[in-house]
């Protein structure tokens, strides 16, 4: 771990970062592993912990599941651009996208687009029914350019908080 720490890390110490990154790595680490790994005693660990929960820092626990022996979803990396960069015009499109289970991870960003969306859906059909639903929803979406995801390169596996900090 480097000595410095960002200035929103700053009320973390080293055994924080160190649990932090543990937990990342493994979410259902008992909590006796936990203190072995950073060398506190289980119960100094276990306060530790819940304090890291209750200010924040840990948002919570979900696991990963292999979607592929459940299913095929069909995959699909969205760049939308709107027309009207409105604050209640994203608000609007920021919504609708949180209401669609599909709608996986949604960005907003500078540059060509003004946001990048992850959909899964069980068919192509269902991803056009969604995406014709944004454009009559939000009539200020003036493009919405669609990439199908073929494969799957490196998946999201917990923030590099070493190289970050």
């Amino acid at each position: 771990m480097k000595d410095k720490t960002h200035k929103a890390a700053g009320s973390l110490d080293r055994l924080d970062l160190k649990m932090l990154e543990a937990i990342q790595e493994n979410g259902r680490i008992t909590n006796k592993e936990l203190a072995d790994q950073v060398n506190l005693s289980a119960s100094a660990c276990h306060q530790r912990l819940q304090r890291l929960m209750d200010e924040g820092w840990i948002l919570g626990f979900t696991g990963q599941i292999n979607v592929q022996r459940l299913c095929e979803p069909v995959q699909c990396i969205t760049t939308i651009s709107l027309n009207n960069h409105a604050p209640d015009t994203f608000r609007l499109l920021e919504r609708r996208i949180n209401s669609i289970p599909e709608a996986l991870e949604a960005f907003t960003v500078s540059g060509n687009c003004d946001l990048i969306v992850h959909f899964a859906c069980s068919q192509m059909s269902r991803y056009m029914s969604l995406t014709n639903d944004l454009i009559q929803d939000c009539p200020e979406i003036c493009n919405i350019q669609t990439y199908v995801v073929l494969k799957q390169t490196k998946s999201f596996s917990g923030y590099p908080l070493e190289e970050l900090l």
